[in-house]
């Protein structure tokens, strides 16, 4: 049986049809665990609804989180396959049981496929290509270091580390993959990273089985207040790792370390007004964490507009970083 995890936070708008694209799917053998995690609108309401669908086990519980209502779906699942849903996305009819096929057929751990954007109805197909292919043995240096170190350069792969567009074995997700997305950011990742100690062989395919919804009340649509400490957590955390796991790769380790620092800075441009903007991304730069990643960056593994970032960041050309944002991010 294949379960499948819906946490749910006030999205009494699109929940319904989340729902119901994975309960009309043409793989039967599921149960799909709802989980409200303390929604202040109609969602638990709606939740409720889906109880007289045998496959449907609803919870209740106090707001604690995306990162928690998945631990608590999680524990409360009797499958022996997991995926993962957001109550804001939909799926194709055909998305648990083309990953299941996948894993099962190549006897893998983990099933991974595409997924679509849906802009206000508008549908985007121009995302992220899925390669069809099978990684066994080597998963750290084939799957976790392009998931948690990107680097754009020519030559280097890197993959999105959603939890979600995934089916796994349920042996594969441990304690350790619940990190709050209120501590860390972005939890997906550091998920996929520890996914990764008890999979052996880890399954692509190209299909496209996930709407992702572009919801401006989603939480990467909004300033986050402390991004930068969560950026920089979940450095230490992949830090941690490659001591642990004797992982000897610079380059990558490079990446996690940009990637904080630009991801900081987009976040910043969140903020109301210039003023606001420029005081948080020099506030960015005079960290120290600041000042040892960018001693760490290969130049000549930077996309252009990475480049770009890059001199004036460096060079504290703060409203430059604002004012050409567009050009850069």
């Amino acid at each position: 049986m294949v379960s499948v995890i819906v946490p749910v936070y006030n999205q009494e708008k699109y929940l319904k049809k989340c729902v119901d694209s994975i309960l009309n799917g043409t793989y039967k053998d599921i149960e799909c665990i709802i989980v409200d995690d303390g929604s202040k609108d109609a969602s638990p309401a709606l939740c409720d609804e889906y109880k007289s669908d045998p496959r449907v086990t609803v919870i209740h519980k106090p707001n604690g989180g995306l990162t928690s209502a998945r631990k608590a779906g999680f524990d409360a699942s009797k499958g022996e396959y997991i995926c993962f849903v957001d109550s804001d996305d939909y799926v194709a009819p055909e998305f648990v049981e083309k990953l299941y096929k996948a894993l099962t057929d190549s006897d893998a751990d983990v099933s991974v496929c595409g997924h679509f954007r849906d802009d206000n109805g508008v549908i985007i197909e121009h995302t992220y290509e899925m390669p069809d292919r099978v990684i066994e043995g080597n998963i750290i240096d084939e799957y976790v270091l392009p998931v948690i170190g990107k680097v754009y350069a020519v030559g280097y792969e890197n993959y999105p580390g959603y939890v979600w567009g995934r089916l796994y074995r349920r042996e594969c997700i441990s304690e350790k993959c619940f990190i709050s997305e209120r501590e860390v950011y972005t939890e997906d990742d550091i998920f996929q990273m520890f996914i990764a100690e008890n999979a052996q062989k880890i399954v692509f395919i190209k299909d496209k089985l996930v709407y992702y919804r572009d919801n401006s009340e989603s939480l990467t649509r909004r300033y986050r207040k402390g991004m930068f400490d969560m950026l920089k957590r979940r450095h230490g955390i992949v830090c941690d790792y490659f001591k642990e796991h004797k992982i000897n790769n610079d380059v990558r380790l490079m990446g996690s370390a940009f990637y904080t620092l630009y991801v900081s800075i987009t976040n910043a441009y969140l903020l109301e007004g210039e003023k606001s903007a420029v005081s948080e991304i020099k506030s960015i730069r005079e960290d120290r964490f600041t000042e040892n990643a960018l001693k760490t960056v290969r130049f000549s593994l930077l996309r252009p507009r990475q480049k770009m970032f890059y001199i004036l960041f460096r060079f504290k050309l703060y409203k430059l970083v604002y004012r050409m944002r567009n050009l850069m991010f």
